[in-house]
């Protein structure tokens, strides 16, 4: 019921004033916090976790890919896989450490990093293996089971790591949609200003009629806090869900399809070096590679440079297979004896295989860079609260302030016999 006198009318207006002040203080802080706390989690957690992942795979295959270069080459009983094979698995365990630290020690993603940790692990010592077997067929028997570990559909290390990695892609689309990343987050406030902007003009009204005064400044100042603080939310609010939207969107999709195409570049060669040495026996290798081309070349890879070379690609491999698989190895040495094909496979410049994977390559690496700064650019943008999480608590003080201060000088002057 509305009080009869003015001292209670005053007092009630102040007593609705404070918690619906502190209300607002409140959904202030509340909504930059989290709003904060999802794009931190997008570029600290879940998108460089995807990342890093991408790089596991695109290491391993890089390995696999150089293990198998090798072989062919016929230089594996004297080097081995050759360097290019331990940096690019030195390179992934570092990648897979990456993850790791993401994803902390404990829960589920980390009980499957460990798997595919001892399975890399199995995979080099197959590799190693390999190697004791010098250019018999005991070397290509390891490199090719170590590649099926690699690449087995299902249970693969690879397809362990996508498991992992589809997992955070879930939880990045999560983010994405969630309440705190929308425009929507900042209605509650807004309709709490609402109601603090009703209160304060009813008020100014109420003492404008009682004590016939045209203004009351510090009001109509509490006033202008309230709807400065809520076009500040919705400005801000706008930004965040364009950034996260545009970073978790599209910028995570360009990312991971980018470090596809680049494990299909590596796939192609790797694939094309076991059928060749294995003369067509044994896993479907070249099915594989002509996968690899196709997915190298798909409209959906975000770099015309590697869509082109995919196609010249494709013309290559249809060349050394149209050459067949050359002379019969000796019993002791399962190197391809055909130097011509062994060119186009091997060889560098942009004629073969090798070649034009390595361009695409360097392509796909200078796009991921790039599209990995602005993504993160985004996601940090996304997260600046441009002030508000200190500007937010002080306005609702100032506007808290100055309307028991307007309110008290009216009160005041009732006391005073106005």
């Amino acid at each position: 019921m509305w009080p009869r006198t003015t001292p209670q009318r005053l007092r009630l207006l102040a007593v609705l004033l404070v918690p619906a002040v502190v209300l607002l203080a409140v959904a202030s802080w509340l909504r930059v916090a989290r709003a904060g706390d999802t794009a931190d989690e997008l570029r600290t957690r879940h998108l460089p976790a995807v990342l890093a992942l991408d790089q596991v795979a695109e290491g391993l295959t890089e390995a696999d890919r150089a293990a198998a270069r090798e072989l062919t080459s016929g230089a594996f009983p004297l080097t081995g896989p050759g360097t290019d094979y331990q940096d690019a698995v030195k390179t992934a365990g570092q990648a897979l450490a990456d993850a790791r630290e993401r994803f902390g020690q404990t829960g589920e993603e980390a009980a499957q990093l460990r798997a595919v940790d001892g399975l890399i692990i199995e995979y080099t010592g197959l590799v190693g293996m390999a190697q004791s077997g010098r250019e018999g067929p005991l070397a290509v028997a390891g490199i090719v089971y170590a590649s099926d570990l690699l690449h087995e559909p299902d249970t693969g290390i690879l397809a362990r790591v996508a498991q992992l990695r589809d997992g955070e892609l879930a939880a990045i689309r999560d983010a994405r949609g969630s309440f705190w990343a929308s425009s929507t987050a900042v209605v509650p406030l807004v309709v709490l200003g609402v109601f603090v902007v009703v209160l304060l003009v009813w008020a100014s009204v109420y003492m404008r009629r009682r004590f016939r005064r045209h203004l009351n400044v510090p009001v109509l100042l509490a006033l202008t806090g309230v709807v400065l603080l809520s076009g500040w939310h919705v400005e801000n609010a706008a930004r965040v869900h364009a950034r996260v939207d545009a970073a978790a969107g599209d910028g995570t999709v360009r990312l991971t399809s980018l470090w596809e195409a680049r494990t299909a570049a590596q796939r192609v060669v790797g694939a094309e070096s076991l059928a060749l040495v294995t003369r067509g026996l044994g896993g479907d290798h070249r099915a594989a590679a002509d996968d690899a081309v196709r997915a190298l070349g798909a409209p959906a890879v975000p770099e015309q440079q590697a869509r082109a070379d995919a196609t010249s690609m494709a013309g290559v491999l249809a060349t050394i297979r149209a050459r067949g698989f050359g002379r019969e190895p000796t019993a002791t040495d399962l190197a391809p004896n055909d130097t011509e094909t062994l060119h186009l496979l091997l060889g560098g410049g942009s004629g073969t295989l090798t070649g034009l994977a390595s361009d695409a390559d360097g392509a796909l690496s200078r796009a991921i860079a790039d599209s990995r700064v602005d993504t993160m650019r985004r996601l940090t943008e996304a997260g600046d609260d441009q002030g508000l999480a200190t500007g937010g608590p002080l306005v609702c003080g100032a506007v808290l302030a100055l309307g028991l201060w307007g309110l008290w000088r009216r009160y005041d002057e009732y006391r005073a016999g106005g």
